[in-house]
């Protein structure tokens, strides 16, 4: 019965530990590291260009403080939609690699599908990767995967980026 005690004792200190290395994951670094797609802040952004192959060019300039469409309607932009599309600067980069020129077709950058300009800063949309569907984004030579959650306002027309509130 002693020798029982002994045994199960043992067992149980033994699963403790490894419950412990479990939650603790010695060997493995205590934060990892965030990386942004870019290093730009949301509210220092004051110029915003989409545009595709299919002949749409899209421009909203930040005026005294808000934003305006300037291309092609010069009316009051959608404030919450620019901010919707502005946290792309900020969403997480999950993996950044060299950009293999002679393969930018696998990865749908010959041509990009969207070109998004944030001030003097160019974002290359291209497609999907098949496994968790993250999309590819170039910036220079660098290659970025990035959450889907921005497309829609990548593919947004026009009429969607003016600002629906009546002005006096």
């Amino acid at each position: 019965m002693k020798r029982n005690i002994k045994i199960n004792l043992s067992l149980f200190l033994l699963v403790l530990l490894l419950a412990a290395m479990a939650y603790f994951e010695p060997g493995t670094s205590q934060r990892s590291e965030k990386i942004t797609l870019t290093h730009l802040v949301p509210r220092d952004i004051n110029y915003i260009r989409i545009r595709d192959n299919h002949g749409r060019d899209l421009i909203m300039e930040k005026q005294q403080g808000h934003w305006q469409m300037t291309n092609p309607y010069k009316k009051p932009a959608n404030e919450q939609r620019i901010q919707q599309l502005l946290d792309i600067t900020t969403t997480r980069s999950f993996s950044q690699f060299k950009v293999p020129k002679t393969r930018l077709a696998e990865f749908g950058l010959a041509p990009p599908s969207i070109y998004l300009q944030l001030n003097n800063l160019m974002l290359e949309i291209g497609g999907n990767e098949s496994i968790q569907f993250r999309r590819y984004v170039r910036i220079g030579d660098q290659l970025h995967l990035i959450n889907n959650g921005y497309h829609h306002h990548l593919m947004a027309q026009a009429d969607d980026f003016i600002s629906k509130t009546k002005t006096p």
